[in-house]
């Protein structure tokens, strides 16, 4: 088999350990694409689109993003051999260590064969996933786990604009609830360690919630969140922690998981078709 390594990158600090570790694996046969500086849509529109393009070429696609540093450097070989031994199987993701959350999750590391297909006209915060029965998608969480680590050394810009992209979609009316509480795990982690940048994830989720940062601030191309970071980039942890209390307090904070963010859903939602 032969593999498509495709990795988006916009400034991460993790890169240059992104790609000694894909050059350190012990498999071969591969190559490896890097997308520069796109839109979120965008750079997994012309990720896919890539790969798709080259199917006659490629087998497998295997996404490691700037951020992420494999951990193991017989990965690819292990994917190939679950790719090999299971003709039915399309898509594989594999759970990473996230320093954000201080543990493993679930979606993580994806690897596509070259027979998926994706939705590039859908308009959804969910750009990677593709149009496949869930019988032929498999989530490891044990085996091969954790294959990275995801942000091991963010920048606070980085991190913040984590907890925007993370807050935006844990208020989707799909597929958000495993990022909701994904971001209950990262506030607890921040409570925990006292992290300024697990701080400054938590910071832009509420903002998100509170109305400040919007759809359109997921791109990294858009400056509107560095702005909005200037005001916050000098506090410390406590300051930080202050700030986010302050947000949740006025944003239902008080209100059980569930039902605050059905409810922030709705409000936003209704904020949106107004403006």
């Amino acid at each position: 088999m032969k593999i498509y390594v495709g990795t988006l990158y916009c400034g991460e600090n993790e890169f240059d350990e992104c790609i000694a570790a894909i050059q350190q694996q012990t498999y071969k046969n591969f190559d490896h694409f890097i997308f520069r500086d796109l839109p979120n849509r965008e750079a997994h529109q012309t990720l896919f689109k890539s790969f798709l393009a080259k199917a006659d070429e490629y087998d497998v696609l295997v996404k490691v993003d700037a951020d992420t540093v494999i951990s193991n450097d017989r990965l690819f070989e292990k994917i190939v051999e679950k790719f090999s031994q299971n003709g039915s199987l399309e898509v594989l993701s594999i759970a990473v260590q996230d320093f954000f959350c201080g543990q493993l999750i679930s979606a993580g590391m994806a690897m596509y064969r070259n027979t998926v297909r994706w939705d590039f006209d859908k308009d959804t915060m969910f750009v990677d996933i593709p149009e496949t029965s869930k019988n032929n998608y498999t989530y490891d969480k044990t085996e091969l786990a954790p294959a990275a680590i995801h942000c091991k050394n963010p920048s606070p810009y980085h991190a913040f604009h984590y907890g925007v992209h993370r807050g935006l979609k844990s208020i989707q009316r799909i597929h958000s609830t495993t990022h909701w509480a994904m971001l209950d795990s990262v506030w607890k982690n921040f409570l925990k360690t006292g992290e300024r940048r697990i701080g400054l994830a938590v910071l832009g989720a509420e903002l998100v919630y509170a109305g400040i940062c919007r759809k359109s601030d997921v791109d990294y191309t858009n400056p509107r969140v560095k702005t909005i970071l200037e005001k916050y980039q000098n506090m410390n942890s406590q300051e930080i922690k202050r700030q986010i209390q302050i947000l949740r307090f006025f944003n239902w904070g008080f209100l059980p998981g569930d039902f605050r963010r059905r409810l922030i859903r709705s409000v936003r939602e209704s904020s949106e078709k107004t403006s």
